[in-house]
């Protein structure tokens, strides 16, 4: 904790710049973000309608100096290219990183899931094959007769 009062102001003022430039980050990320869901919908006309806000966000983000110039150019670059390679034609998969995971946390939960059912039909068929070797070595008669309906 500050104790001389220019310190403290010093964190007051900190904190409150803090925010503000999250804010100016977050709106941006959320702009691509949008944007790269209308690439992922193949929606060209939507995204290039979103590209203009990105771009805007993107620049905003850097006057602000909450992101570096170049780094606001490669965002822009990014998003450009990946629109171009829409309207090529070019298979464009956009997805961030969450998304991703998530989506491999659900193919595995499926996965685990195929494998049980899997696992509980091979083990009921054992259970009737072994309920019908039973009936089998009781009596042989009824056990032909059951064959033979199950035809």
């Amino acid at each position: 904790m500050p104790n001389i009062k220019s310190a403290e102001k010093r964190v007051s003022v900190s904190s409150a710049k803090k925010l503000q430039n999250q804010m100016v980050k977050s709106q941006m990320n959320t702009a691509i973000k949008k944007f790269n869901a209308a690439i992922a919908a193949n929606d060209a006309e939507l995204a290039e309608k979103l590209l203009a806000e990105a771009a805007s966000k993107i620049d905003n983000a850097a006057s602000k100096k909450v992101i570096h110039k170049n780094s606001a150019n490669h965002k822009k670059a990014q998003i450009g290219k990946a629109l171009f390679q829409l309207k090529s034609g070019i298979i464009v998969v956009k997805a961030d990183a969450k998304s991703l995971k998530q989506a491999e946390q659900k193919a595995a939960a499926a996965r685990k899931a195929e494998e049980k059912a899997a696992a509980i039909a091979a083990w009921k068929e054992e259970k009737a094959a072994k309920e019908a070797a039973k009936a089998a070595a009781k009596d042989p008669k009824a056990a032909k007769k059951a064959a033979k309906k199950s035809k």
